[in-house]
C-alpha cells in the first residue's frame, strides 16, 4: 500500500492567505482582511479624492444644517443695491415701513381725552394769535376728525367761553378793511362772505357803517391815489380813477361823485 499523501491533491493558497500564519482570534483564513469591522463602521470615513467634503465625528456637522436651516445667498447681485436685505426689501424702505407702523400705534394708543386736550390746544393757540369765525373753526375740527355732534358741542363750548363770536369779528373787519385800509361796502361784503361770516351778522355790522364815513373814505383813498396820475389827460385820469375806486368797493354813485371833486380840486 502507498502513502496517503501520494494520493492528496496539492493545495492552492488564496493569495491574501500566508501559508503556516493562522489569523487572531482564531477566525478563518479565508475572510477578506479589508471588510469593514464594526468599529469601522460605527466611525465616520473621511473621504478620498478632493478632500472638500469631510466627515466628523458622530455627523455633528451634518446635525447643523438641518437645526440652522440653508445657508442664504449673497445679496450683493440683487437689485436692490449694496444695503438690500434677503427678502428684497432695502433697509431705507424698512425703515420708513417701522417709522409708519410707529405712527400709527400712537394715533391707536391716543386716547379720547388726550385727542381732545391736542385738538384744544391747536383751535386754542390760532384764536389767540387772531379771530376765527364759526366756519373757520369747524373746518379745524373737520380736519382732525371730530363728527358733526362733537364739532357742534366744540363750537357751542368755545362761544360760551368768548373765543368765538361773529358779530363781533364782523365789526372788526367792517372797522379795519373801511378805516386802515380804504375798501368800500361791496368789497368789506366780499371780505365778510369769505372768512364765513353768517349773513345776519355781515348785515347788521355793514348796516353801521356810515354812509357819510364811507364817503369821506373813498375821497381820501382817490385823493391818494390822484397824486400818481398827474400828466395825464382828464378824461384818462377819470376813467383809472374810477375804475381805482370800484375796484376797492365803493358803489358807483359814491365813485362818480369823488373822481369829480378830487380831479377838480386837483386841476386836472
Amino acid at each position: 500500500m502507498t502513502d496517503a499523501s501520494e494520493h492528496l491533491a496539492p493545495v492552492s493558497y488564496l493569495p491574501w492567505a500566508t501559508p503556516g500564519v493562522t489569523p487572531a482570534g482564531g477566525a478563518d483564513a479565508t475572510e477578506q482582511p479589508d471588510a469593514a469591522s464594526p468599529s469601522d463602521a460605527a466611525s465616520p470615513e473621511r473621504t478620498s479624492g478632493s478632500g472638500r467634503a469631510e466627515r466628523t465625528r458622530g455627523g455633528e456637522r451634518a446635525g447643523r444644517v438641518s437645526e440652522f436651516g440653508p445657508a442664504r445667498r449673497s445679496v450683493r447681485g440683487s437689485s436692490s443695491g449694496r444695503f438690500a436685505r434677503p427678502d428684497g426689501v432695502s433697509a431705507r424702505e424698512r425703515e420708513l415701513e417701522e417709522r409708519e407702523l410707529g405712527a400709527e400705534r400712537e394715533a391707536v394708543l391716543e386716547t379720547g381725552q388726550q385727542r381732545d386736550d391736542r385738538i384744544d390746544r391747536l383751535v386754542v393757540s390760532r384764536l389767540r394769535r387772531s379771530a376765527l369765525s364759526v366756519s373757520e373753526v369747524r373746518k379745524v375740527l373737520a380736519e382732525h376728525g371730530l363728527d358733526e355732534i362733537e364739532i357742534d358741542e366744540w363750537i357751542e363750548r368755545y362761544e360760551r367761553l368768548g373765543y368765538l363770536d361773529d358779530a363781533r369779528l364782523a365789526e372788526q373787519l367792517v372797522h379795519v378793511n373801511s378805516e386802515r385800509r380804504g375798501k368800500g361796502s361791496g368789497a368789506i361784503v366780499q371780505e365778510l362772505t369769505r372768512r364765513g361770516i353768517g349773513a345776519e351778522a355781515a348785515r347788521e355790522a355793514i348796516s353801521e357803517l356810515d354812509p357819510e364815513t364811507e364817503f369821506d373814505n373813498a375821497r381820501t383813498t382817490a385823493e391818494r391815489r390822484a397824486r400818481q396820475l398827474r400828466g395825464l389827460d382828464r378824461q384818462t385820469a377819470e376813467r383809472r380813477l374810477s375804475a381805482f375806486l370800484q375796484r376797492r368797493g365803493y358803489g358807483g354813485d359814491v365813485v362818480r361823485q369823488v373822481v369829480t371833486e378830487v380831479l377838480s380840486a386837483d386841476g386836472s
